[in-house]
């Protein structure tokens, strides 16, 4: 089932509106829900100080199981042209790829609170900016998918992350932390769950990943459990 998306591309100074997404994204498995399926700026501003996740930084660490996550090679890049119908490198706005993501499980409140750590790198194209002391900033939707032993999407989030960057930047990279809350997983009882992290991408951009001229794979790499401490 298609999803419900009708995304322009991020051009320069957009909002975080995309996290409208999540109300129009519908699920019916991983298979096919996945299938279609961010904080420094230019280098130089830190993360505003949030009170909430430094908070939950100083939970325990759960030493059962975490579940396993995972980034879909299909999803790990969003590419954005300045007309979808030509995606040529010379059409090119900008890129970001998810680089590395890991997650630390932590208790609260009798459930258990996931933190996710991921690492983006974005680039920017030939469209990027109209004039030369233009300083683009691109807002990207990404989503984190909790699923079950069978691959049903128990819970799925959509985040942004912003890329911004200065009059002489086109490269950068940037790390960001999110959190997730769920039930302890009893394995015992055959109740395991793992984590998909992927951007949420038009048909277009989907296809450009999966047919463009660095086409990856479809299939979902088996997530590999953290070994306990």
């Amino acid at each position: 089932m298609p999803y419900c998306i009708d995304m322009k591309p991020a051009h320069a100074f957009v909002a975080l509106s995309f996290l409208a997404l999540a109300a129009c994204s519908t699920m019916q498995g991983l298979k096919s829900d996945l299938s279609t399926g961010y904080d420094a700026v230019a280098g130089t501003l830190q993360k505003a100080f949030d009170p909430v996740i430094e908070e939950k930084k100083k939970l325990p660490v759960y030493d059962g199981s975490c579940p396993p996550i995972s980034v879909r090679p299909d999803l790990a890049r969003l590419v954005e042209f300045q007309d979808p119908t030509k995606n040529s490198d010379s059409m090119k706005i900008s890129e970001v790829m998810i680089t590395g993501v890991s997650n630390t499980c932590r208790v609260e409140n009798n459930t258990l609170a996931m933190q996710i750590d991921l690492s983006f790198m974005g680039t920017t194209g030939p469209k990027a900016r109209v004039n030369k002391s233009d300083k683009p900033s691109f807002a990207y939707p990404y989503f984190v998918a909790v699923t079950d032993s069978s691959g049903n999407v128990v819970s799925k989030e959509i985040f942004a992350t912003t890329l911004a960057y200065g009059t002489k930047h086109n490269a950068m990279k940037q790390t960001e932390t999110v959190f997730q809350t769920m039930p302890f997983p009893d394995a015992s009882q055959g109740i395991t769950y793992s984590v998909i992290v992927g951007f949420q991408l038009t048909p277009e951009q989907l296809g450009y990943n999966q047919n463009g001229p660095n086409a990856v794979s479809t299939t979902v790499p088996k997530p590999v459990a953290k070994p306990k401490v």
